[in-house]
């Protein structure tokens, strides 16, 4: 029995070793369009390529190996590759700033009450376990309850966000208090989602509703 896991153990060793082929698609986080000219590299060793126009990479490295993913306006993305299947479907985050000037008012901004919508990722097999059921593991069901976490661990992240913008209430704020068109409200929502992206973790609906009255009022 000791002879047959140390077997296995030195299988693992040289399998985590060998190099392979990963490739995939670099999106951006809020967009979800594919992104070109991402500089993607094996850190430590030096051998890196770029993504073309539609996002698509292709670079040889093995299981020990971390890709390192960057490009001009982007929070850089470390990705170790122990865990990862050799499909890889990466959402990088732009890096802003809020520039413009917020102004504290007293009034209470957003009138309604935010409902916890938080959903449970369904439960996956945790990385430890990896050793100890490699064919569970790396199973497509498995596979698939890993693809599930990742969007349903997203979209909680991002609840607050989400519930206020879809909240009619809001779209009637906004539209009378900067006599707007409906088409207007949302092309000026549009472009609010694009440049200010990281306010939309934010979980104070009172910070939303600030950057977005500072945003809808330099508009003016």
């Amino acid at each position: 029995m000791k002879f047959i896991i140390f077997c296995l153990f030195i299988t693992i060793s040289l399998n985590l070793s060998a190099q392979q082929s990963y490739s995939g698609i670099v999106v951006d986080s809020v967009s979800m369009n594919g992104m070109g000219g991402v500089y993607i590299s094996v850190k430590g060793n030096g051998k890196a390529t770029v993504s073309n126009q539609s996002g698509l990479f292709t670079i040889s490295a093995s299981t020990v190996d971390t890709l390192v993913f960057s490009h001009l306006g982007y929070v850089t993305l470390e990705l170790p590759l122990f865990l990862e299947e050799d499909a890889l479907f990466i959402r990088m985050r732009e890096q802003v700033s809020m520039l413009q000037e917020i102004t504290i008012k007293a009034m209470r901004l957003y009138p309604n009450e935010i409902a916890d919508r938080t959903r449970v990722a369904p439960r996956k097999m945790a990385g430890y376990q990896a050793m100890e059921s490699p064919f569970t593991y790396f199973s497509k069901t498995e596979k698939e309850k890993r693809k599930i976490y990742r969007y349903v661990e997203e979209s909680n992240k991002t609840q607050t966000y989400v519930q206020l913008i879809t909240d009619p209430v809001v779209k009637e704020i906004f539209t009378k208090d900067y006599q707007l068109t409906e088409e207007e409200y949302y092309n000026l929502l549009a472009s609010f989602n694009q440049r200010y992206r990281s306010i939309q973790y934010s979980t104070d609906p009172e910070e939303i509703m600030e950057a977005l009255h500072a945003y809808f009022g330099a508009g003016q």
